[in-house]
Parts: C-alpha cells; structure tokens; sequence
C-alpha cells in the first residue's frame, strides 16, 4: 500500500504510549490461532498499520468500548463467539464499522452472509497477503471517500453548526468528524490549539455525544489556582490536613464520578500534581489530602492546552508518561487565521447571539467590513473576534456594522493573503502576533487587562507572551 493511501486513511489519529504513528490507521486483529495471528500482526505493521490484536471475539468487544479502531480484521470461526457473532454486535453498536472475516473453511453461503450482515469484505486462508492488502486499501479508499463526500454535502449547505461550533472550512468540518467518533469512547482525549480556538467547547461536545451526556461535566482551570490549593481542588482534602481546613472536602475528581473532567491549560499543571494525575489515569482512584484510604472513581479525562506538550517533556517540564496518558486521542484546533473561509459565518453567528444579548437589531455587516475582518490575523483567535463583534455592536448606531465601529487597531494591520487564505511568508507568525500585541496595548492606552480583552486572550497568556516577546 503506497504512503499516500495510508496517510489519507485517517484525519486525525490518536497517538498512545505504544509508540503509534500519528498517520497510521488503527487495525484490530481478531484470530484464534497464535501463529496466524502473529504473523498478521508483522505483516501490517510493515504495511504502516497500527496493529493490535486479541484471540477472540468478546475481548475485541472490550477492546472496541476502551478507542476507536479504523478495521477490524476477524476469523470467522473462534471459541465463545463467531466472527459473523461479533459482526452481528458491532453493526448494532455501530452501523459504520468497517470488519472484513478471514475463513479457511469458507463457502460461497458463509461469504453471500457476510455481505449481507455488512461486512467489507471476505478472504480465505491460507491468506493470500496481496489480496489481503488491496482488500483493506480498498476499505480505507472507500471510508475516506465517504467521509470526503459527507464533507462537501456539508460544505454546499454553506456553513455547519456542530454543537455550538460554527464553521465553513474543510479543517474544521475534518475535526468535527472526529470529535464525533471520538466520543462514543471513553478514552482520555487532548485537545490542543491556541487561546481562544474553542477548546473548551470541543470539550463539552465530546461530553454531550457520549454516552455520559446525562452525567457530571467538571471543569478545573489549572492556571487559575496556587499549586497546593490546585490539589485541594482535584483531589479533596481531610479535616485539619492542612492549615484552613477546618471541614472534609470533596475534590472535583469524586464530584465528576461517573462523567466528565475537562482539565483546561494542563500545561500549567506542576510536577507534583502531574504524577497524582498519572496514578488517577493509571489507577481509577484518588486520595484525599491527608488521607491515606483510596476512594475509586469512574471518569473521562479531558484535557486541553494551547502549549506544546510534547517540546515542554523534551524540555522536562511535563512528564512523558503522563502525556502518553492524555495524548490518547488527540484533537488540534487550527487558528483562525489559517481558515479563512470561517470568519464569515462566525461574524454573523456572533451577530445573531449579540442582538438577543444587547437588545439590537443588526442585521449583517458590510463588504468592507468583512474584507477588514477576513485579513486580520486574528492573534486572539473565535474569542478575539466574538469580543469585536460585541464592541461593534454597542457603538453601532445603525442596522448594519460600519467599519466606523471596528476597533482602531484592525485597520493597521494590512495582512497580505494567499487565493486559499494563507498567510504569504513577509512577515513570521512570531512578529505578526507580537505585532498585533504592541498594536492592542496602543489601542488600550497601555492596560494590559483591556489588552488581553481586546485580544480575547486571558491575563496570564498574555504576559506570557510580552515575556516571550521582550515586551515591557
């Protein structure tokens, strides 16, 4: 299978401390037979697959509840269940599933009942291993075509609202696919982009789709907390454990049993608190501070952050293991100035939102604003936008947003842009955002806080950046 089919096979590709190759489907091979089952797992693993593999039927099942599996490759006849059993289970679950049953005892009957249950396809063994590979090219050419077609069906009706989430470009509508396979598992999940991106709400969304939409969905900042009471917080604490702890207190770990988590800005987590962590993931159970009596937990781990983890580990600032953990399914949110094509129908999404809050009644924008809207690099991403709309449109005076009632600081800012809304490469990334960042505390007569509300961008990211910057 050449390296394009397999790079196309999947958009986004949970990465997992067993090594997997972001670009690698996952393969979940099902077979009784040690040997066979062996020398299948070389075999695709050579063929770029991620491999794993069970001897029967109801650990596939399990296996199939813990992360989402691109193919699932099973022999037809196994102990405790069939292959056509385990079919049978999977398209009830999942009418998507994309299973193909191997058979040394096959029949034209056995294969004409496959197909019709809904499997992908049928080999025989002994297996004919060129046959075996275009059958699963095929398989992931067919799903990618699919998903591409459902894509563009998505596209022509203009623009998509997914669980809050609006947008029109072909990124996006690629994550809101995967958010959505995603959430039918419990897996832990990282979502990752730069403030104001919507991490939060990609978040939410992963709760409201799975099956525990019903339960808890608890939220911890972990830049908002000193370190000590940043552990207090997660984990609870004992009567008298520590100075101001004058009653027992549940954390937010025992208040989401059964539900959700979302650990927003995780890069910010310290180190000590980072292995407490690592044990609840590893473990299912936590101890209150002072305690020594563990208390089990049930719970999806959703955690987000605009840093990169993978440079603060090779840096030493954020344990390896842990991110390993997190990395499980892994969600990136591109910035808003790499799709263009969204800032359209996010401006009037916005402006739809901001007439029932202020009491107005506008009713669109003009071409020029949107030309001034469209080129501005957006530094503080959904949430910088959102804040300019809102200002906009307490200022208008009108029915329609005049570029009169833009903040001063859009029209300094003459971004020069590709036909597809790339950013031509005059100016880096690094000195456009520290541009606009000396721009907005022009703007804000230099107040930092209304610098970081201009950007929509929170207190602490943004001295982050005027340190990184050198920017008094």
């Amino acid at each position: 299978m050449d390296d394009k089919t397999m790079d196309d096979a999947q958009l986004v590709s949970p990465a997992d401390n067993g090594g997997e190759h972001p670009d690698r489907p996952k393969i979940l091979v099902v077979e009784d037979d040690p040997d066979i089952r062996k020398i299948l797992e070389i075999f695709l693993t050579e063929r770029r697959f991620h491999v794993k593999v069970t001897d029967g039927a109801p650990a596939a099942l399990e296996m199939l509840d813990q992360e989402p599996i691109d193919v699932i490759l099973s022999d037809v006849r196994m102990p405790d269940m069939s292959g056509l059993e385990l079919l049978r289970h999977l398209k009830e679950r999942d009418p998507d599933i994309q299973l193909v049953l191997m058979s040394g005892y096959s029949s034209v009957t056995d294969a004409v009942e496959a197909i019709q249950l809904g499997a992908a396809d049928y080999v025989e063994k002994p297996i004919d291993f060129r046959r075996l590979e275009r059958v699963l090219q095929t398989v992931l050419e067919k799903r990618q075509l699919e998903h591409r077609t459902r894509i563009l069906e998505q596209r022509l009706q203009g623009c998509v609202t997914f669980e809050g989430i609006v947008a029109r470009s072909q990124r996006m509508l690629e994550v809101f696919a995967f958010v959505e396979r995603l959430a039918r598992y419990p897996t832990t999940a990282l979502v990752t982009g730069e403030s104001g991106t919507g991490k939060e709400l990609v978040a939410r969304a992963l709760h409201r789709l799975s099956p525990l939409r019903d339960r808890p969905f608890v939220v911890c900042n972990c830049t908002t907390l000193a370190p000590t009471l940043l552990e207090s917080e997660l984990f609870g604490h004992l009567r008298g454990s520590f100075t101001g702890a004058d009653r027992d207190r549940k954390g937010l770990f025992e208040a989401a049993h059964g539900g959700t988590i979302f650990l927003d800005e995780i890069g910010e987590l310290p180190l000590g608190v980072q292995v407490k962590l690592l044990r609840v993931l590893e473990n299912r159970e936590i101890k209150r501070i002072g305690s020594p009596d563990p208390i089990r937990i049930d719970i999806r781990v959703i955690a987000a952050t605009n840093r990169d983890l993978a440079d603060m580990v090779r840096q030493g600032a954020f344990r390896d293991d842990l991110y390993y953990r997190l990395n499980v399914g892994a969600i990136h949110l591109p910035p808003l100035r790499s799709r263009a094509d969204d800032v359209e129908p996010l401006a009037r999404h916005f402006i739809t939102a901001f007439n029932e809050k202020l009491g107005r009644t506008v009713t669109g924008i003009t071409p020029h604003v949107l030309e001034i809207l469209t080129r501005y690099p957006w530094p503080g991403n959904v949430r910088e936008l959102a804040n300019v709309l809102e200002r906009a449109m307490v200022v208008c005076k009108g029915s329609v947003l005049l570029p009169e009632n833009l903040p001063p600081h859009l029209f300094e800012t003459h971004v020069q842009r590709t036909p597809d809304g790339q950013r031509l490469p005059e100016l880096s990334l690094e000195a456009a955002e520290r541009e606009q960042i000396l721009r907005a505390l022009q703007a804000a007569g230099g107040k930092r806080v209304e610098a970081a509300r201009l950007l929509g961008l929170s207190r602490r990211t943004l001295y982050r950046k005027l340190d990184r910057y050198g920017i008094a």
